[in-house]
């Protein structure tokens, strides 16, 4: 039963079994129930007073009378609580406490007056007027959660949950409607290429997710600027300024081992501008990234770390890796404004396409 659980609900519980509410258990003379379990109510009924200490019934008749005087199952009267204040007297359920010349009295409460009501359980104890009670049915559904589709509700004093399809989920996936279908959240991909991301400038993919390169029917398609196969016809990307703002993204595909894409653009060391040539490089395969500088006044200095050292066809120091490849570049002098190569291959034959971060 729901009730024994109650804070101060600790009693001998009694289950109304086919009759109205409030009912004693019939006993037709041979010690069983003249009604089944199966017709059992949700409803409680209690007469005797709770065991305060342990939660649970005693098991004994103490409903007591008005002064505190407890009635035992043998007739007896054990002794009253004693007190100092009404706060101070054990709690008792549909009786108020009044301490009286040291001594704890209970008067009841007022029938229908609810007591000890736990939230969101669909259940309430009610008084009945004389010190007892008992717990019914009540509509004091749970919190809902927000997002999964149902709503919570009650029905004979338990929990139901219902379908709620306007109580639509978030899967955080701009490229998925979220909908409810039967109670249960759904998540539909949106067609691939539909617009998304900051001002729609990128694209959804077949993974509902959004990417700044649109998804290619054919993987050798080649959405980049051609032709840029050769360091001498690497494709212009004008002006970059050193600022961790300045740089943009472009997309591009490399045709097998035999295809080379190149860039080039020229860095600005701004005052007070910390040069940092990084560039990444983002594929579904494995691709080759290098980046290689020249110091427009000066000579150059390269660094590559944990990368590789390469040199490109035309004579310039450069760094290659997988991924993120950012060489440290010094030029003699003030200023390290350079000229900036970069170049994307592979040794597979087969088409991939890439997504390629830069900046200065």
């Amino acid at each position: 039963m729901r009730s024994s659980t109650r804070k101060g609900l600790n009693i001998a519980l009694v289950a109304l079994l086919g009759v109205d509410l409030g009912c004693w258990l019939g006993d037709d003379g041979t010690g069983e129930s003249s009604t089944s379990a199966s017709e059992a109510s949700t409803a409680t009924t209690w007469t005797t007073r709770p065991d305060t200490e342990t939660g649970t019934g005693t098991g004994t008749d103490t409903s007591g009378d008005s002064t505190g005087h407890e009635t035992t199952g043998d007739g007896t009267t054990a002794a009253p609580a004693l007190c100092t204040s009404s706060e101070s007297c054990p709690e008792q359920l549909c009786r108020a406490a009044r301490c009286e010349a040291g001594v704890c009295a209970y008067d009841p409460l007022a029938a229908g007056e609810v007591v000890d009501d736990q939230l969101g359980d669909c259940r309430q104890t009610q008084c009945d007027g004389d010190g007892g009670g008992e717990v019914v049915a009540a509509d004091d559904p749970p919190e809902d959660t927000p997002g999964d589709c149902k709503k919570a509700a009650c029905e004979a004093g338990e929990i139901v949950y219902i379908a709620a399809d306007d109580d639509l989920p978030d899967d955080g996936l701009e490229c998925t409607t979220d909908s409810c279908s039967a109670g249960e959240p759904d998540f539909t991909p949106k067609p691939t290429g539909t617009f998304c991301g900051p001002m729609g400038a990128h694209y959804c993919h077949d993974d509902a997710i959004c990417r700044r390169c649109k998804q290619l029917d054919d993987p050798c398609e080649d959405p980049g600027p051609e032709p840029h196969e050769t360091q001498q016809l690497a494709y212009d990307l004008g002006t970059i300024a050193d600022a961790d703002s300045a740089g943009d993204f472009l997309c591009g595909t490399v045709a097998g081992a035999d295809d080379v894409d190149w860039y080039v653009y020229e860095g600005d060391d701004t005052v007070f501008g910390a040069v940092d040539p990084t560039r990444v490089i983002d594929t579904k395969g494995s691709a080759r990234l290098c980046v290689y500088a020249e110091c427009i006044k000066g000579t150059t200095s390269v660094s590559c770390g944990g990368l590789t050292p390469d040199t490109a066809p035309l004579g310039q120091k450069g760094c290659c890796g997988a991924g993120k490849v950012a060489p440290k570049l010094e030029c003699s002098g003030l200023d390290d404004a350079a000229m900036i190569w970069i170049r994307v291959d592979q040794a597979q034959q087969e088409c991939l396409p890439y997504d390629l971060d830069y900046h200065f």
